[in-house]
């Protein structure tokens, strides 16, 4: 429809754009950087940010980026539901144990176990991966030191990075989880698109379609940046808007009436 009307060669505003065709924002190389930091040190990263922002678009550009051969990467999805037993039976099925009938410390010690099993026999480094932190229940947070905390051994073995919503940094800042503060090496925040990335991304997106024209005046570039309040995921919904809109109006160019024409149609207000 209108991607032959704006001589588009592909949609470049789906969220299944490959990550091989990220756009480097400061958020992504800031995050991207952390998280290479954490596989090299190990220890515990803590990230947070409002949704949309591309937190998840990241991690999986950077589990790409791994090689299968010397990380293991263990990724899990927290729900408000979730119980302690969920959680570990997650953890203990991506290293393989059946935890169906086992005890809660006969758990947790068989994952340790094939935790150090596979650093110091496979030489392989477990990356453990939870996105979503902010639904985990307090006991499950407390429970995290079973994946850090080995008996009479220093030595880290995994890389843990927490990934969440503003809440979970609420959560983390209670003093009740001073232990878990201290082993945190990282803690970053992420910020959203400034307004020259909006433009730059807006451009090299279309360039990824193989547009060589203008298609959104200075304007309209102006109000997609205040539209789409910084996040990556509310601006492409809001570029797929415009580029209907146009289409059925028949324009050539995007303005910036159109670009609050779609903001509308998305908000709910």
């Amino acid at each position: 429809m209108y991607q032959s009307y704006y001589g588009m060669s592909c949609n470049p505003f789906l969220k299944e754009v490959d990550t091989l065709n990220s756009f480097e924002s400061k958020d992504f190389k800031e995050l991207l950087n952390r998280f290479r930091y954490l596989t090299e040190i190990k220890g515990i990263g803590v990230f947070t940010g409002n949704s949309g922002l591309g937190k998840t678009f990241t991690l999986r550009c950077y589990v790409r980026s791994l090689n299968v051969d010397l990380y293991k990467v263990v990724y899990i999805s927290a729900t408000k539901d979730m119980t302690i037993f969920d959680f570990f039976k997650e953890i203990g099925s991506a290293f393989n144990i059946d935890v169906g009938s086992c005890y809660k410390t006969e758990m947790y010690h068989n994952i340790q176990k094939e935790i150090v099993l596979l650093v110091e026999q496979e030489k392989r480094q477990p990356v453990i991966i939870i996105d979503d932190c902010q639904n985990l229940c307090r006991e499950i947070i407390h429970q995290l030191k079973v994946l850090y905390e080995y008996e009479m051994d220093s030595k880290d073995y995994i890389s843990l990075i927490l990934v969440g919503k503003p809440e979970l940094r609420v959560e983390l800042s209670k003093n009740v989880y001073d232990y878990l503060k201290q082993r945190i090496v990282v803690n970053y925040k992420l910020n959203g698109l400034s307004r020259e990335e909006v433009k730059e991304y807006v451009e090299s997106r279309l360039k990824l379609a193989n547009v060589d024209h203008e298609l959104f005046t200075e304007n309209a570039m102006n109000a997609l940046y205040s539209c789409s309040k910084s996040s990556p995921r509310r601006l492409n919904t809001l570029i797929l808007n415009c580029l209907l809109l146009g289409y059925q109006k028949k324009m050539s160019i995007i303005d910036a009436e159109i670009v609050m024409c779609a903001k509308g149609e998305m908000d709910l207000e």
